[in-house]
């Protein structure tokens, strides 16, 4: 099978990813059977490290990751979703496999799997019969457990989709257990209130093995400890087993040291945001449950590693851009935000980061709108919560760009207009993403003139002033369409990933 016909295999499977209304009921026998057909490769994973939660859960399996490999360690690492490529999905020390292995791993689950789009037909692949109809997220856990399973790598790091309770990820058979900070999202599926969240995510606990919980809301914490005790699994909660002090962070990144179960001393974290720490105190106490049966985990090479780490759609600054050029002064971050606590994250960024509205944040309430703002491009799917998490972002916007990201599921502009004038932040549409981000492009530059203008400058120098930074956030596929159509710059083709 060529990579093409095995990417056409996978979009012949249904993918609630994109489909117009969410999952709402689900089950493990599909997936079940897909791997028992398979051999069971989630019986032969080495060391899973199984991560759930609300908000950081992806950051904390790329910094494990990091640490990891900066130990010597090989790695297999599964996360969801993608931005740019699907094979993101699936990493093979710290890279998404290559595409004739991709290939491979759908030829060989595919004789299982029954293809549900009518316009694709068993015959085209070679394929005999069905036999177990899985869906897109299922088929590819599936493949990622049959690839560790086989490549055994030190340690494989596991992503759970949603939830966590009744996730294809849970059929793995975790060494250590990650609950990230649980808050308010898919609230139709995993419920309305942070005990029913909470309930769901403490699913992937195991008898008898540490499960490893960041700092949560007094509701949450109170449930993932009950759960833990009626599971039998040992409670561990990385603040009180990782102390962080002397924090520092700046455009660059993120500094601190740290005191934990292996060791002791600087991190330093090319990432933006206050939040990372939080993330990066998680990743070091599940490295603690790693370490009492690993010597090889150090703390020096912790650390080494996780200078290297980089997060996809996660406050990535894209300085160089075909899209931008050649207003090279135009500086865009692109973050897949899309629920209260990523919106309050990014605020935090956008306060603490951004030389004018830090000015802006410690002056009177009422001067944050007389000095320059971000220019944000948003567009997220139905069913989010948009005004509480675009409420913190408000007092930092100039004006909004909205549009629909590439989603059946799309939040329709109409109704996203209507948050955004009860939220009063001024706002235009646009039709495309790639339209919206010259829109932001145009208004960026027209704000900086106009700032020149009103300081009284000549007009030969209002080059000179730094236009409006631009923020692309709402939806992983709003951040991975702004990433493909800003593109690599003509001069410069490295883009630079602070988080």
């Amino acid at each position: 099978m060529t990579y093409s016909a095995s990417l056409a295999f996978l979009n012949g499977l249904v993918n609630y990813e994109r489909q117009a209304k969410p999952r709402t009921k689900f089950k493990l026998d599909n997936i079940r059977r897909l791997l028992e057909l398979a051999g069971n490769p989630q019986e032969r994973m080495p060391n899973v490290i199984l991560v759930a939660g609300t908000k950081g859960k992806g950051s904390v399996c790329y910094m494990l990751d990091a640490a990891l490999r900066g130990c010597g360690l090989s790695t297999g690492m599964f996360i969801s979703p993608h931005v740019l490529d699907v094979r993101e999905r699936i990493q093979l020390d710290g890279k998404p496999i290559p595409k004739r292995l991709f290939a491979r791993l759908v030829s060989r689950l595919s004789p299982f799997v029954s293809v549900s789009k009518p316009s694709i037909r068993h015959s085209d692949f070679g394929l005999r019969h069905s036999v177990v109809p899985v869906s897109y997220f299922e088929m590819t856990t599936a493949m990622a457990f049959l690839l560790f399973a086989e490549k055994q790598p030190d340690y494989s790091i596991v992503e759970v989709g949603l939830g966590g309770r009744l996730d294809a990820t849970n059929l793995s058979d975790p060494k250590v257990s990650v609950i990230t900070r649980i808050g308010y999202d898919h609230l139709k599926v995993l419920g309305n209130t942070l005990t029913k969240i909470a309930g769901e995510k403490a699913g992937i606990m195991r008898k008898g093995r540490p499960v490893v919980i960041s700092e949560q809301e007094p509701e949450a914490l109170t449930a993932l400890k009950r759960k833990a005790g009626e599971t039998g699994a040992r409670l561990r909660l990385s603040p009180s087993v990782v102390s962080v002090q002397s924090v520092l962070s700046t455009a660059a990144g993120t500094s601190f040291r740290a005191r934990c179960r292996f060791g002791s001393g600087a991190i330093r974290l090319p990432l933006l945001g206050q939040h990372q720490v939080e993330n990066c105190q998680t990743a070091l106490a599940v490295l603690g449950e790693l370490a009492k049966d690993d010597s090889r985990i150090k703390f020096n090479r912790v650390a080494r590693g996780l200078k290297t780490v980089s997060v996809p759609a996660r406050c990535q600054v894209v300085g160089h851009s075909s899209l931008l050029f050649p207003h090279s002064s135009l500086l865009c971050i692109v973050d897949s935000c899309h629920n209260p606590e990523s919106g309050r994250a990014l605020a935090n960024v956008l306060r603490d980061h951004l030389p004018p509205l830090r000015t802006a944040v410690h002056r009177a309430p009422h001067t944050v709108h007389r000095v320059g703002k971000v220019i944000l491009v948003y567009g997220s799917l139905s069913g989010k919560l948009v005004a509480k998490t675009v409420a913190p972002l408000a007092p930092f916007v100039q004006q909004a760009v909205l549009v629909q990201p590439n989603s059946p599921r799309a939040m329709p502009l109409p109704e996203l207009s209507r948050i955004f004038s009860r939220l009063r932040v001024p706002f235009i549409t646009a039709d495309s993403v790639r339209s919206a981000l010259s829109l932001a492009r145009n208004l960026a530059q027209a704000q900086a003139q106009t700032q020149a203008r009103s300081g009284n400058l000549q007009p030969a120098n209002c080059k000179l002033q730094t236009p409006a930074p631009i923020i692309v956030a709402g939806s992983f596929y709003l951040a991975g369409d702004a990433l493909k159509a800003l593109g690599p710059a003509r001069e410069d083709r490295k883009g630079r990933t602070l988080r």
